[in-house]
């Protein structure tokens, strides 16, 4: 991966929990900055939901997932039926011919199987939703301190809000972390959120888990056309106990690149058809070109 009344909502809450918390040392650094930290927050995150709304453009791009056991590049395609991929290589190694055979197969298998696709839809969307709860929770959950500039973006330094109550458990972990903001002030876009978990975050009283306080978590995102913006960075590293003392293992390192713009009504066919091998091997050698 962002509801224009549940984000009036927090607007209007972020505005009293900051007036009653904000410290007078932030108060006092953030009235000598050259911005205003909360106001340009709220700025990015309704740019951010407008533009989750609005732009319906769709993208190939190439794409590197490293987690435990798992090293995969792949091609993928956003359609208008949902996001289809095909595995180009695995651990640093390019797919053998019996191996892109079998990927062939399975992403034929996927445009064929209205249930599975209905089902990784549904899959996506609770995702966006989630992501829609953090992007809602930045007004609110946290306090804000300039400190300073990257070139042209303004960069922030945050923490949690104390008087904040977060919704969810996603919220809990995301609300444990502090760390700095990248922004850009004229687009009014996050361009690179970086933190850590500043304390041990339980659930249930951590009779049902925890995470480990010093887990990290980093966001890049960039414009990749057309005022169009991508995650292109995704990092995690937390670490924790689940119920029955199962060990909680994050660790993930998403790449994202190599974006071009595709026809906005794509099928999923039409999608998989973009992604066989003649018209891969183009695309690799129009990039290196």
């Amino acid at each position: 991966m962002l509801c224009t009344t549940k984000y009036s909502f927090l607007i209007g809450l972020a505005i009293v929990c900051l007036c009653a918390s904000i410290s007078i040392a932030e108060a006092e650094s953030n009235a000598n900055s050259p911005i205003d930290p909360q106001k340009l927050i709220r700025e990015v995150v309704s740019t951010e939901l407008k533009a989750d709304k609005t732009d319906n453009s769709h993208w190939m791009f190439r794409e590197q997932d490293i987690e435990p056991g798992k090293n995969v590049v792949q091609e993928c395609v956003q359609t208008r039926q949902g996001q289809i991929c095909r595995v180009l290589a695995r651990d640093g190694h390019p797919l053998s011919a019996e191996e892109r055979d079998q990927e062939k197969r399975r992403v034929d298998a996927l445009v064929h199987n209205p249930a599975e696709e209905k089902k990784r839809q549904r899959q996506r969307h609770e995702d966006d939703q989630r992501a829609d709860d953090m992007l809602n929770m930045l007004p609110a959950g946290f306090l804000y301190q300039y400190d300073g500039q990257e070139g042209k973006l303004v960069r922030l330094k945050f923490h949690p809000n104390p008087t904040f109550n977060p919704p969810s458990r996603e919220g809990a972990v995301f609300h444990g972390m502090a760390g700095i903001m990248l922004l850009d002030p004229q687009a009014k876009r996050l361009v690179e959120l970086k933190g850590s978990l500043i304390r041990t975050v339980d659930f249930g009283w951590g009779l049902l888990g925890h995470l480990d306080k010093g887990g990290t978590f980093n966001l890049r995102r960039q414009n990749v056309g057309g005022d169009h913006w991508e995650n292109t960075l995704l990092d995690v590293h937390i670490r924790g106990k689940a119920l029955f003392f199962k060990t909680i293992n994050t660790q993930q390192h998403q790449v994202d690149e190599d974006f071009k713009r595709v026809p906005d009504g794509l099928t999923l066919a039409q999608g998989a058809s973009m992604l066989e091998a003649p018209n891969l091997q183009a695309r690799a050698q129009a990039t290196q070109h």
